[in-house]
């Protein structure tokens, strides 16, 4: 089981549900939020590593598109030392995980049920993001083709 919901950061600190939010984020260039990841019940990603959320999942976009072609795609996040991976294990299983510091979380999950739900999640993300920010609209179409594989290689 995946679970995926995408935040923005307030001014003061909190975090809103990217549906849920009412205006757009005061500067489009640095929109600060947060992704929760949960796969069979392990938090891969939570608030706590809070970045700009639109460049993540830009750079998760990236990912995908690796794997496709690829064994391995990995980032780190924008503005951190943090590792996000995916690994192809076999018998149609990806290792995702992430590292920073010493903390490590790891689990291995179906690659196709994964890949799905990263797109489905990312659509949300996109689209919302465009209505939002129409200024960024671009840049957020060219990622979400990447998410969607709508690109030559």
């Amino acid at each position: 089981m995946i679970e995926i919901t995408s935040y923005l950061r307030a001014k003061s600190g909190g975090f809103t549900p990217v549906p849920d939010t009412t205006s757009a984020p005061s500067d489009p260039s640095y929109v600060e939020g947060a992704i929760e990841l949960t796969i069979n019940g392990v938090r891969i990603l939570d608030q706590e590593l809070w970045d700009y959320v639109d460049e993540l999942w830009s750079y998760i976009s990236d990912m995908v598109l690796t794997l496709r072609r690829e064994d391995e795609a990995a980032t780190y996040f924008p503005d951190q030392p943090i590792r996000l991976s995916f690994k192809r294990l076999g018998g149609g299983l990806v290792l995702v995980s992430l590292t920073y510091d010493d903390i490590k979380r790891a689990t291995s999950v179906d690659e196709r049920e994964l890949i799905e739900e990263l797109q489905r999640s990312g659509t949300k993300f996109f689209a919302r993001m465009k209505e939002l920010l129409p200024g960024n609209a671009q840049g957020y179409d060219d990622a979400l083709a990447r998410l969607i594989g709508d690109v030559n290689p």
